[in-house]
């Protein structure tokens, strides 16, 4: 009887909830005393992810556990020599909300020569860099917004800025630190969202073109043989004025809000098979350039005039059962939440001993 293959499943948990930093950055003291507290559910869908896929990988034969990354990396390192996995399901994106270690941790399961699922080093760190991103994609001649990057206010007197613009943390995922005031149309509001951007993320803020059009997101699995699901799309059509049509923080994360009940998603999208197919091949390109491994999420804008425009190269994207867009793709697809995580597994074992 073989021995059955041992899966750790490595996750963070966020150390604040991320919703009150939003409100510091984007709201007046008079709103934040105002607003009843909402409900921030980013936590609560990693934990889901993981005892489902827990839940997923042991009905498949493999003998599974879990363990949460620390900022104690030996006692991390010394968990990983204790479990001695065959595999890592890597779903770390942080250490105590420091999303700059996203990489490292993948480092550190390259340096003692842990096979592990999705992107190495190079690719997290490319793509949570906004900036580096937009640079790789545009020079592979992929469309992306046009950029500035700030770490002034005091900047916008020296740099030309086409309004409306879009404000964004430059090592961010997640939609953290987008609001429904990130969007602006002059000087003097951006100026005044720069201020606070900058004090309350402590790092570069990304001021790109807002595209207006229509949003898309593709789910690609695999290596080799690519397989990209179903295009989705987020209607906005329900958005109510004076709100703008943007994937914020607030809808992905926080059920209550005005933003999350109007950001719905349609899988798969209705549009021609023409436009499905260029939106489907951008996706695949951003996807390889990136240098993405096993699975990732490409997330873009299609102008009025059809131009497709990457916003965003996700490499390490929410894989929840219910609410995540991975598995709403998958299932459009044909595929069971139990066929998405095997497939991402086997892609995983199979690239670890060079068989593809």
């Amino acid at each position: 009887m073989s021995k059955k293959k041992k899966i750790l499943v490595v996750y963070d948990e966020a150390s604040m909830d991320i919703s009150s930093e939003i409100e510091k950055a984007f709201s007046s003291k008079n709103e934040q005393n105002s607003k009843t507290t909402n409900v921030d559910t980013s936590m609560m869908s990693v934990l889901e992810q993981v005892d489902a896929i827990v839940e997923v990988l042991t009905e498949s034969g493999y003998n599974v556990s879990t363990t949460l990354t620390s900022s104690a990396i030996h006692r991390f390192v010394d968990k990983l020599r204790e479990e001695k996995p065959d595999l890592v399901l890597n779903f770390c994106e942080a250490i105590e909300s420091d999303s700059f270690q996203e990489m490292n941790v993948a480092g550190l399961y390259d340096l003692l020569r842990i096979p592990y699922t999705g992107s190495g080093p190079l690719t997290l760190g490319s793509c949570l860099n906004k900036v580096r991103a937009k640079e790789i994609l545009s020079f592979h001649k992929l469309n992306v917004p046009a950029f500035r990057v700030f770490t002034s206010p005091d900047e916008i007197s020296r740099k030309k800025v086409n309004y409306p613009v879009i404000a964004k943390p430059i090592h961010e995922d997640a939609s953290a630190g987008i609001s429904n005031a990130s969007v602006v149309y002059d000087r003097d509001h951006l100026q005044v969202l720069l201020a606070r951007m900058l004090k309350t993320f402590n790092q570069p803020i990304l001021v790109e073109q807002f595209i207006d059009g229509r949003e898309f997101n593709v789910a690609i699995v695999g290596n080799e043989e690519l397989v990209a699901l179903p295009v989705s799309e987020i209607d906005f059509n329900s958005m109510p004025e004076g709100y703008h049509h943007i994937v914020s923080y607030e809808a992905k994360w926080m059920p209550e809000t005005v933003e999350y009940k109007s950001t719905v998603p349609i899988c798969p999208a209705k549009i021609s098979q023409r436009m499905q197919k260029k939106i489907q091949n951008t996706a695949i390109r951003a996807y390889q350039v990136m240098g993405c491994r096993d699975y990732a999420r490409v997330d873009m804008r299609v102008d009025k005039t059809g131009r497709v425009f990457v916003l965003e190269v996700n490499s390490n994207p929410d894989l929840s059962p219910e609410e995540s867009g991975f598995a709403r793709s998958a299932k459009a697809f044909g595929w069971t939440y139990g066929q998405l995580i095997n497939n991402i597994v086997e892609s995983a074992f199979k690239r670890s001993v060079g068989t593809y």
